[in-house]
């Protein structure tokens, strides 16, 4: 697909792999609303990118997912491109840690690495069909295709994410075929998520310019370094596979 012209809306667009992505789709002439929790960050970005529209969201309230829509048509237009960014981990262990601790956790994960997801993509799916050309662009990860000891719950939102990216796309390629959904599954990547864990990370940057190369190659799933290795291992050895990132 082309890569200029577009509405885009970014969810997590304040940092890391959202704010590389706000910032490439930028520089390709696109209008671009990057929506992420804190004002000041959002601030920082839009010093940062020019010309970036910014706009304070919490995605795990429907209000304001609701609102980040509506803020969306006044400001850009539409929505061309909704690119599903937004993304929280926890490791939490649950042989030891006190449920009380793990229970507040389960929720913002799945709240936000999911249900948020769906629910801005059902909202901002009438704008999308509307459009000649148009995507979808969930950010899922390497352990979607398999698990990490460490993040149970994280594991389990990507994976879900990536059921309902593949089962979307079936549904819109006969009833909404102008619109494309593509799944980016970056391995460990240099973010604030990740600070402190493990090692070889890819920039946000690198993941942000093989997303839009595969998006304009209408490559559905935009596997990125260490993760087509995973994803080979996968379809040939899956124990050796889940063996390799068990522990990570």
């Amino acid at each position: 697909m082309r890569l200029t012209g577009h509405t885009v809306l970014v969810t997590g667009g304040s940092s890391g792999i959202g704010l590389a992505l706000a910032r490439a789709f930028r520089a390709r002439g696109n209008g671009v609303l990057a929506a992420a929790r804190r004002p000041e960050r959002l601030a920082q970005a839009a010093r940062e990118v020019p010309g970036l529209l910014t706009e304070t969201c919490d995605v795990t309230r429907e209000d304001d997912v609701r609102r980040l829509v509506a803020a969306a048509v006044e400001r850009l237009g539409g929505i061309s491109i909704l690119v599903n960014n937004a993304g929280v981990q926890f490791n939490d262990d649950y042989a030891v840690d006190n449920p009380d601790t793990i229970l507040p956790h389960v929720d913002q994960e799945i709240a936000v690495n999911l249900t948020a997801l769906v629910k801005l993509t059902a909202l901002a799916m009438p704008l999308l069909a509307r459009e000649a050309e148009a995507a979808v662009v969930n950010v899922s990860s390497a352990l979607a295709l398999a698990p990490k000891q460490s993040a149970p719950v994280y594991c389990a939102t990507k994976a879900a994410v990536r059921s309902f990216t593949k089962a979307l796309r079936y549904q819109l390629e006969t009833r909404a075929p102008s619109v494309r959904v593509f799944e980016v599954l970056p391995p460990l990547v240099d973010t604030e998520m990740t600070r402190g864990r493990g090692g070889r990370k890819l920039s946000p940057e690198a993941v942000a310019d093989a997303a839009l190369r595969g998006m304009a190659t209408d490559r559905w799933e935009i596997r990125l370094g260490l993760t087509r290795m995973l994803a080979l291992v996968t379809r040939v050895h899956p124990p050796l596979a889940e063996r390799m990132v068990r522990r990570r």
